[in-house]
């Protein structure tokens, strides 16, 4: 991860725009439409930024909790979510020590982060992820590819995943190509979704 000076500093700017978008994620959108999440399900937007994903959950009626470490990108989820008169718990803080409570989550949508996070720290965001899943509860990752990553990215890929997010923990989906859209444009990019494994 790089420095949250930095971040910050592209939020205050209105500089983000190549990560940002201004709708919530089509694939989010189909996963609510065919009810892959159940009526009271409560979801975890990690490394929500803008908040556009978390707002539309909350729209659609979930408990949905925005996590950030990035304070500027909060205050624009937050203004966000007042002007679309929904409720989303925005929480500061570092997804390598996330302030959420043990098994209290059905479901994680990462949009984006996986893949901006280097191989140091990927090992304890996997077992943040396991620890505040619910059993059962899934995540959804969605990252640059291979081919797209070119020194911008750490990628996610089948072998990432299954290093990071052990198969003893998780149970993976495919990995599939799907499009990543911004402001900016689009990217190449990854998805999967994997279930933790009850004991």
């Amino acid at each position: 991860m790089t420095d949250i000076d930095e971040w910050d500093s592209d939020y205050e700017s209105g500089e983000f725009k190549h990560w940002e978008f201004n709708y919530a994620s089509p694939e989010i959108v189909a996963l609510v439409a065919f009810g892959a999440f159940r009526k009271n399900a409560i979801i975890l937007d990690a490394g929500c930024g803008g908040g556009m994903d978390a707002i539309f959950l909350a729209k659609c009626g979930f408990t949905v909790i925005g996590v950030d470490f990035s304070l500027a990108a909060l205050q624009i989820a937050k203004r966000r979510s007042d002007e679309a008169l929904v409720e989303v718990g925005w929480r500061h803080g570092d997804v390598r020590d996330l302030p959420v409570l043990d098994e209290s989550i059905d479901v994680v949508t990462d949009r984006g982060l996986f893949h901006v996070l280097e191989d140091i720290d990927r090992p304890k965001y996997a077992m943040e992820i396991f620890r505040v899943l619910k059993p059962n509860g899934r995540i959804i990752i969605r990252g640059a590819s291979e081919e797209e990553s070119k020194d911008r990215f750490n990628p996610v890929t089948e072998e990432a995943i299954d290093k990071y997010f052990s198969p003893s923990q998780f149970k993976r989906g495919r990995v599939l190509p799907i499009p990543l859209f911004s402001v900016a444009g689009v990217i190449d990019a990854r998805i999967a979704i994997l279930q933790k494994i009850t004991r």
